[in-house]
């Protein structure tokens, strides 16, 4: 799949919520959208009209992820475009359950998803509050998300 990142001072408003009881992400309010790229059990949500993320939410149990300090990596505020075509109500495994690792600083609340090493040629938006795209020539790379731990 290929992604294209645009700044722009708007961004889906709202919050990331984890659920410990549940052991899953959420997005509040939730956000129109109508077709889902899969990340293990993390669906990605687009707008199948306009192409562009809107939330991200899902299964990742917080007893599998790895401790450790995250250096968030520097973005933009904008807006995240999915370029390759996807039709309203169509789901697409992006990539298969096991294989992104979830990283936690339990010191500054970031979680990633993925990735966590920056690069030079990465490129890093904020397109919904506290959520992060890394794209590296123009493949996603990691998802950080800075959550409200609920019970």
């Amino acid at each position: 799949m290929i992604f294209k990142v645009e700044e722009h001072v708007q961004i889906n408003q709202g919050e990331v919520i984890y659920s410990k009881d549940d052991l899953s992400f959420d997005f509040e309010p939730i956000q129109n959208s109508d077709c889902t790229l899969l990340i293990g059990y993390i669906n990605l949500t687009f707008d199948s009209e306009t192409k562009l993320a809107c939330q991200v939410w899902g299964y990742n149990d917080i007893n599998t992820w790895i401790s450790r300090e995250l250096v968030k990596p520097n973005s933009i505020k904008g807006r995240l475009y999915l370029e390759d075509g996807i039709d309203a109500g169509e789901n697409i495994r992006l990539i298969d359950a096991g294989v992104w690792t979830t990283y936690f600083d339990k010191n500054s609340g970031w979680v990633c998803i993925g990735n966590d090493k920056i690069e030079d040629n990465d490129f890093s938006v904020e397109f919904a509050k506290n959520t992060i795209a890394v794209t590296n020539q123009n493949r996603l790379k990691a998802l950080w998300l800075k959550p409200y731990f609920i019970q």
